[in-house]
C-alpha cells in the first residue's frame, strides 16, 4: 500500500489526538481504507484486526530507517527533479528563510518543503528536461507533492535538511546582513537547530558527512 504525504500527514495528526488506542485505531483504519468511522465500527472483529495488521505491515514497509534520498520524485502524475545543490536556483536568501520557516512543522509542511526543493520536468523528444523553478508555481507544486510517495519524500527532505543546516551554519552572518530586523532573522534561522529531532534518523544519515 502506497502512503502519500497527504495520508501520512493525516495519520500523524491522528497520532497526536488525545484518544484511547482503540479510538485511534478506528480513525487510522478509516483514514487508510477510505471507509467512514461508522463503517469501521460495524466491521466484525476479525476483519478489523486484519486491517490493523495490514496497516502495521504498511508502516514497516516504509523502512524509514533504511531508505535513501532520491534526485527524482513523481507527484500527482508529474515528474520532478529534487535540487539539493544550495548554490543553484531556486535557493536564494528568500528560499532559505522560507525553508527555515517550514522547519517549524516538518511533517505538516513536508509538501511545501518538497515544492521548495523541486524543479518541474517536461518530456521532450530528447527525454525529460529540467525546468527553472518559478516561485509563482510553489503552491501548485506543493499540492502535487501531497500525492507523492511519503517514504521517498521523507528521505529526500532528511538529506536536504542535513545539507541545508550545514549551509545555514556556514552562511549565518551573511543572512543576518541581509536585513535590518536581525532578531527576527536570528529566530527564523534558529528554527533549524532542532529540525532533525522529529525525524527517525535513517542509517545513511547517521553515517553522513556533510562537507562545509
Amino acid at each position: 500500500m502506497k502512503v502519500t504525504i497527504k495520508t501520512f500527514q493525516e495519520l500523524y495528526q491522528i497520532s497526536l489526538m488525545q484518544l484511547s488506542e482503540i479510538d485511534k485505531s478506528i480513525l487510522l483504519v478509516s483514514c487508510l481504507t477510505g471507509k467512514t468511522e461508522k463503517q469501521v465500527n460495524e466491521m466484525n472483529v476479525n476483519k478489523f484486526n486484519k486491517l490493523c495488521r495490514d496497516i502495521s505491515t504498511t508502516f514497516e514497509s516504509l523502512k524509514l530507517d533504511e531508505g535513501k534520498p532520491s534526485n527524482y520524485i513523481k507527484a500527482n502524475g508529474k515528474r520532478y527533479f529534487l535540487n539539493f545543490d544550495l548554490a543553484k536556483p531556486p535557493m536564494n536568501a528568500g528560499r532559505y528563510v522560507e525553508v527555515a520557516t517550514f522547519s517549524g512543522d516538518v511533517i505538516g509542511n513536508l509538501h511545501k518543503i518538497m515544492a521548495t526543493m523541486s524543479n518541474p520536468m517536461v518530456l521532450t523528444w530528447k527525454g525529460y528536461k529540467i525546468q527553472k523553478f518559478d516561485a509563482v508555481n510553489h503552491e501548485r507544486i506543493a499540492d502535487d507533492m501531497l500525492e507523492a510517495d511519503f517514504s521517498i519524500a521523507y528521505h529526500s527532505a532528511l538529506f536536504f535538511y542535513a545539507v541545508f543546516s550545514k549551509s545555514i551554519e556556514n552562511s549565518h552572518n551573511y543572512f543576518l546582513s541581509l536585513t535590518e530586523n536581525k532578531s527576527e532573522m536570528q529566530k527564523v534561522l534558529g528554527n533549524l537547530s532542532g529540525v532533525m529531532d522529529g525525524f527517525i534518523t535513517a542509517k545513511w544519515y547517521r553515517n553522513l558527512k556533510i562537507l562545509a
